[in-house]
């Protein structure tokens, strides 16, 4: 379900949150069907960061969100290779996207509410 990923997956996100500026600590938390952190920031609220591993992240992988999403979070498409959508659901104060989504939003204490800067057209 959410545990089918490479081994070196989760080392380095793991890596790029420890290195990320406005990251206290991080803490693993035991999931039966998916691995989750809980990120504790520096001056802000922590959250909680699901990985998926769907090769495809659409509509069945948000109907099939951990129960630990139920008051928000970031569910994290945890795959390089994988697409899908990628979006803000504020009313559920859920994001979802990539690790370089993860990584901008955690700068927010509406972290559900970030977008990445458009890339300029060359």
């Amino acid at each position: 379900m959410g545990k089918n990923l490479h081994y070196s997956i989760r080392p380095f996100i793991e890596e790029a949150l420890n290195s990320h500026i406005a990251v206290k600590s991080i803490e693993s938390i035991e999931l039966e069907d998916f691995y989750a952190y809980k990120v504790n920031r520096i001056g802000m609220s922590s959250l909680i960061v699901v990985l998926s591993d769907d090769y495809y992240f659409g509509t069945s992988s948000l109907y099939c969100k951990p129960q630990i999403l139920s008051d928000g979070g970031f569910f994290l498409i945890a795959r390089p290779e994988a697409s899908g959508i990628e979006r803000n659901l504020p009313q559920e104060r859920l994001g979802i996207g990539k690790l370089g989504k993860l990584l901008g939003s955690l700068n927010r204490e509406d972290f559900w509410n970030y977008s990445p800067p458009l890339k300029k057209k060359k």
